[in-house]
């Protein structure tokens, strides 16, 4: 057999070739091993189980939207430290919800005696135009009744009018107005 020369790139081919396969277990072996160690460290140990099953007793408990407290003896420092945090923030959150309602509650109440003013003065005027309009119609000479009759209908098989006089049609506008508001606008609902 003739005497056959390596050269460097054949040796590093056959050391690829052997190094390959064995870094390719290695690697396999190392994340299997990284995948136990992370799934042990997910598993409680022994004497955490207790403290776990006191722990979902307590949030199956509350089921409500206060904060679950958990007994100081089953954390430590940190997690005591997280609690006090979460229940400061909790209560700090609860004090703006209050006081944002009662800026809403105190909005609403100017807002509901000016529309109780506006009410009041349109209903007001509507009678003294009505007013106006009856003494007119009193002081007026007699014509012929159909040139002067005004209808005024409302839908929703409702009110139907006509007058030769303006002011009853007036009139009835500023009464189905205030009827309207006190049944649908000034009603006071308790809200819990």
């Amino acid at each position: 057999m003739a005497d056959r020369q390596y050269s460097v790139f054949d040796h590093a081919r056959a050391m690829i070739a052997i190094r390959f396969p064995i870094g390719c277990f290695l690697l396999l072996v190392l994340v299997m091993l990284m995948a136990g160690l992370a799934q042990a460290q997910d598993q409680p140990a022994e004497g955490d189980i207790s403290r776990i099953e006191q722990l979902r007793a307590l949030e199956e408990k509350a089921g409500g939207l206060e904060p679950t407290l958990v007994p100081p003896q089953l954390l430590d420092e940190a997690g005591q430290e997280v609690q006090r945090l979460a229940l400061a923030s909790y209560y700090q959150y609860r004090i703006d919800g209050y006081r944002h309602r009662q800026e809403v509650f105190r909005w609403q109440l100017l807002s509901s005696r000016i529309i109780f003013v506006m009410v009041i003065f349109l209903v007001l005027v509507g009678l003294y135009f009505s007013w106006l309009q009856f003494r007119s119609a009193l002081n007026a000479e007699p014509t012929s009744a159909s040139s002067q009759e005004t209808t005024f209908e409302a839908s929703a098989s409702g009110l139907k009018v006509s007058s030769p006089v303006l002011g009853v049609i007036i009139l009835a506008i500023s009464l189905a107005f205030f009827y309207l508001y006190l049944v649908h606008v000034y009603p006071i609902e308790e809200i819990l």
